[in-house]
This record gives structure tokens, C-alpha cells and sequence, in this order.
């Protein structure tokens, strides 16, 4: 009877014993398999945090690329024509992938500051008048022949913010147009996205005492403003009127000694385009953005 207890008991013991090994056995299969899976979870996010690595890395260095090409080409008035100074000149030239945006800024009587290339009314919208001598309520009345708004530059900022780099030219070289657009400039705090340009040297003198760091842009009409200002220390940019005979290798050469960029304005046709690339100039006024840009990418990327 004893024996049979002790072999009962011997039996239980043995199953007791399976049992713990079968359930060591099943925990040991189970963990290896938790291990390989987490290992492979991790190989997997690894993997996958370097593609994304990899194309983040791409996208910066594609935008930085369509920055570079970008900033040779300045969007003349949005595109000229009809349409010239309004959103949907603006919106156009940005969808060909233009960063770099011109506004020609006029002021009212009354002191706002509005975007049209001539000081005289009559050319976009035919009410024959100088806008210093217009009140903003009759400006803001007035359409363009294509039936858009003559737009107050705060628009353009309101619209735009910092998405683009505005290239604003100081029409009216009054020294109260100055001070509105630097109280403008100061009110939406935009002296970091502006190029500004002016055809005459003390406008952007007088600029450059309070915005050293905002690029100022001489428009030069002849070969004497050109070497006048070649020089000036409040100059950044010296940009010349090409159907004048002024984008020459000479120029762009010694714009380039004398630490100045060299800008030319309008180029609207490929052999122009390609032309000053050879030459070297550094950025130009073009009304044709999608031509532009498309030569920059094909042909300019290569030689710049």
C-alpha cells in the first residue's frame, strides 16, 4: 500500500515536473518570439525613420535648389499686361513657382500707399490724375481696365505675409512717401522679406540708416547712373534697362568687384534670359515667370 502511495506520489510529481517544463518551454517560445518580433518592430521603425530622414533630406535640398533658382527671377509687376499689380498677377507668377514679387508703390493725398507702376492714374485705370493728388477714397473707387482694384500695398502684405519676398520700388522719391512705407514696413515688421528699389540714390540712403539689413536696389536707367553708384555703400543691387546696351560683361564685372549684385530689367524671351546667365547677372526683372524659371531650372542651374 506504501509503495503504491509512493509510486502515486512519484507520478504526480513527474506530471507536476512536465507541466512546469512544458510551461518553461512554452515562456521561453513565447519570449524568443516577443524578442524577434520586437527586434523586428524595431529594425522595421528604424528602417523607416531613415527613409524618412532620407526624404526629408531630399525636400531640403530640392527646396533649397528651387530657392537658388528662384532668387535670379523677379516677377516684373506680377506680369505685365491687363492683369499688371493685381492678386491674380500676383497668384500667377507664385503658381510658376516665383518667390520674388514686384510692387511699384505710389502714395494718395491723403498718405496711403498704393501699388501702380506710374504716378499718373490714367495708365491702369484711365482717371486721368497724379495720385499724390487723389484722396484714398477716389483711388479706392477707381478699376483697371482688366476691372481690378488698385490695391493699397497693405493689402499685398495682408494677403502674402511672409510667403514671398516682396521687391518694392519707391516710385515717389518724396521724402513723405519714404516715411509711410517705413512705418508700414515697421507696423507689419517686414524689413527681413522686402527688397527695395529706387531710381534715386537718396531714398535708399536714407533707408539704409534704419534698415542696414534690407538689400536696396538702384535702378539705373544709363551707363552714368551705373558707374555713379557703383560704389555707394548704401547700394546692393545695381540694376540696368536692357534694351539700353547695359548688360555687358564689363558691368557685370564690375558690379561684382565692387561687392554689388548685377540686376538687369525686363528680360522677356529665351535668348535674353540665356544671355545674362552667361554673363553672369545675378537676378533680372522678367514679365514671362514660367519661361524664366523653366530656362533657370534647364539651363541656368548648370552655369550658375
Amino acid at each position: 500500500m506504501k509503495k503504491m502511495r509512493k509510486k502515486k506520489t512519484l507520478k504526480s510529481l513527474i506530471a507536476v515536473m512536465l507541466v512546469l517544463v512544458l510551461a518553461a518551454s512554452g515562456y521561453i517560445v513565447h519570449r524568443s518570439m516577443s524578442i524577434r518580433a520586437a527586434k523586428e518592430k524595431a529594425a522595421a521603425e528604424a528602417q523607416a525613420a531613415e527613409e524618412a530622414q532620407r526624404q526629408a533630406e531630399e525636400a531640403a535640398a530640392k527646396e533649397a535648389q528651387e530657392a537658388a533658382i528662384a532668387s535670379h527671377v523677379y516677377s516684373h509687376r506680377g506680369s505685365e499686361g491687363p492683369d499688371e499689380h493685381s492678386f491674380k498677377a500676383y497668384d500667377a507668377a507664385i503658381a510658376a513657382g516665383s518667390r520674388y514679387i514686384e510692387q511699384d508703390v505710389v502714395m494718395s493725398s491723403d498718405g496711403v500707399l498704393y501699388v501702380s507702376h506710374d504716378l499718373n492714374a490714367v495708365t491702369m485705370t484711365g482717371y486721368n490724375g497724379m495720385y499724390e493728388y487723389i484722396s484714398s477714397e477716389t483711388v479706392d473707387g477707381l478699376k483697371t481696365y482688366a476691372g481690378n482694384p488698385v490695391l493699397r500695398l497693405s493689402q499685398v502684405f495682408d494677403k502674402y505675409g511672409k510667403d514671398i519676398t516682396y521687391v518694392v520700388e519707391l516710385k515717389d522719391g518724396r521724402d513723405k512717401c519714404t516715411k509711410a512705407f517705413e512705418d508700414m514696413v515697421d507696423q507689419y515688421g517686414y524689413s527681413d522679406v522686402i527688397i527695395v528699389q529706387s531710381m534715386y540714390p537718396d531714398v535708399l540712403e536714407e533707408l539704409e540708416k534704419k534698415y542696414p539689413d534690407m538689400p536696396k536696389l538702384l535702378v539705373c536707367w544709363s551707363q552714368s547712373a551705373f558707374e555713379g553708384s557703383v560704389d555707394s555703400p548704401f547700394v546692393d543691387i545695381l540694376s540696368v534697362k536692357a534694351n539700353a546696351g547695359l548688360i555687358t560683361e564689363a558691368n557685370c564685372k564690375l558690379a561684382h568687384k565692387n561687392g554689388k549684385q548685377f540686376s538687369a530689367w525686363t528680360l522677356n524671351d529665351e535668348e535674353s534670359i540665356k544671355r545674362a546667365i552667361d554673363l553672369g547677372v545675378d537676378s533680372y526683372f522678367t514679365n514671362d515667370t514660367p519661361l524664366a524659371l523653366s530656362i533657370e531650372r534647364d539651363y541656368g542651374i548648370g552655369k550658375r
